[in-house]
């Protein structure tokens, strides 16, 4: 129930004149037509940055220079386990570097956001 009250307020800016409007009917759907709106564009948002950085993060996201893994050109490296193609990337090192950090990375943009 806070969800639904927290994404009302986010996208209407409580005003005197909500207090003298009717209340709402039974019929009534719970998200607005704004609603709806604004959670459209933010899962398209969303998507857009979590697949850039799944499939191009290797090229942009720097690698921290103390770890000493398998991609030398200073970028973090791919945690896909087979390219495109189904040839073995990852899954080469992951014995011996454990998991990739770009999932983790993935992962962490996606909690934060």
């Amino acid at each position: 129930m806070d969800s639904l009250a927290s994404l009302a307020l986010a996208t209407e800016p409580p005003t005197d004149a909500l207090l003298d409007r009717a209340p709402q009917s039974r019929d009534d759907y719970i998200i607005s037509r704004k609603m709806t709106k604004h959670i459209w564009i933010m899962s398209v948002y969303m998507s857009i940055i979590v697949f850039g950085i799944v499939f191009a993060g290797e090229s942009f996201i720097p690698e921290d220079p103390l770890y000493t893994g398998p991609q030398l050109n200073g970028y973090v490296y791919p945690g896909r386990k087979f390219t495109f193609g189904g040839e073995p990337l990852w899954e080469v090192y992951e014995h011996d570097y454990g998991t990739s950090r770009h999932f983790t990375i993935v992962f962490t943009v996606f909690v934060y956001m």
